[in-house]
């Protein structure tokens, strides 16, 4: 198991853990109603659905920091102009960010005598499409005023799956072979994973079955596929720094898939951030948290590697009964 507090493992690693008693809950945050700069911009192939929401900042200046923004949705379901991309925009076009939001290829279903089953699984190209968009953004920096050595990524749910197969899988061919952008990698500074799936061997067999090819297939068939599309399987020293936000009483995503990414990320020295709420108790709840201020952490964690030159900082204390880990060799 992880230990809240984590100090040394080959290297001297930075540890703190606070926990604070529950208080009032915060009154909620009201944020105001934020529009795309550039509405479905085609960064697949022309006969591809799936298009891309960009929001800039008003300042343009200056060459900005960019975030990429994965949704959720089990694969299978989701949106680039819902929930917590364009929570996330809100939050950080006003800081300075461009912010952009991909779709990418979901599972399809259709109806076959009452029952539904599937017609397409999404991978290997929603991995594929994610990775495209984060070139896409590299490629058009100029165009949209971006710094592309100052690019995140984010996700929540299954959107924090693929974001974080993304960042830590930018150098795998196997990953992205066939990407319409292969000549340039995927790179990111940083990660922001809120309520991701980091490896699916330890995930229920309902959420593997998008990237196994046939659920009845012997183990030794599934298990190099579900290594293959696990986050985990290619965390390394210079694996980038991650915040880790997650519920612990997660219904949706168990907290130990978080657990296990911050065990991960101490072995190979890799700074990061664990934020446990200790009284979530739902699944996708975005920014909303009567115990952390998640806006704050979150934009404070991407200051210090797209802002501040890429130095990592001790990590804020908990409020309110969320908890605080935090570990990690330098930055890269």
């Amino acid at each position: 198991m992880f230990p809240r507090s984590t100090i040394g493992l080959a290297f001297v690693l930075l540890a703190a853990t606070t926990r604070l008693t529950a208080g009032e809950p915060a009154p909620p945050v009201v944020l105001a109603k934020i529009d795309p700069t550039f509405r479905d911009v085609e960064f697949l192939a022309a006969d591809r659905a799936e298009k891309m929401d960009v929001y800039l900042p008003a300042d343009g200046k200056e060459l900005r920091p960019a975030v990429v923004v994965i949704h959720g949705g089990g694969w299978s379901g989701g949106k680039k102009i819902w929930g917590y991309p364009v929570e996330f925009a809100k939050r950080a076009v006003p800081a300075g960010y461009a912010v952009f939001c991909p779709d990418y290829q979901l599972n399809v279903f259709e109806e076959v005598e009452g029952k539904k089953v599937s017609k397409l699984k999404g991978a290997p190209r929603n991995i594929q499409d994610c990775m495209d968009a984060v070139s896409f953004v590299r490629l058009n920096a100029a165009k949209y005023g971006v710094d592309p050595d100052r690019i995140a990524l984010a996700g929540d749910s299954a959107g924090g799956h693929l974001a974080m197969l993304t960042a830590y899988g930018a150098g795998s061919d196997s990953l992205g072979q066939g990407r319409r952008y292969s000549e340039i990698k995927p790179t990111v500074r940083c990660i922001v994973d809120f309520y991701g799936i980091s490896d699916l061997e330890t995930f229920p067999s309902w959420g593997a079955w998008t990237f196994v090819r046939n659920e009845k297939d012997p183990e030794e068939v599934k298990k190099p596929l579900l290594q293959l599309y696990s986050p985990v399987t290619y965390i390394g020293a210079g694996s980038p720094p991650t915040l880790i936000v997650h519920g612990k009483n997660d219904p949706g995503v168990t907290w130990k898939q978080s657990e296990e990414l911050a065990g991960r990320l101490t072995a190979a020295s890799v700074p990061f951030e664990f934020i446990t709420l200790e009284r979530a108790t739902k699944h996708a709840f975005n920014f909303d948290s009567d115990e952390v201020d998640l806006t704050r952490r979150t934009l404070d964690f991407l200051d210090r590697y797209l802002k501040e030159g890429g130095k990592p900082s001790a990590p804020g204390p908990a409020e309110k009964g969320g908890s605080t880990s935090a570990g990690g060799g330098s930055a890269p």
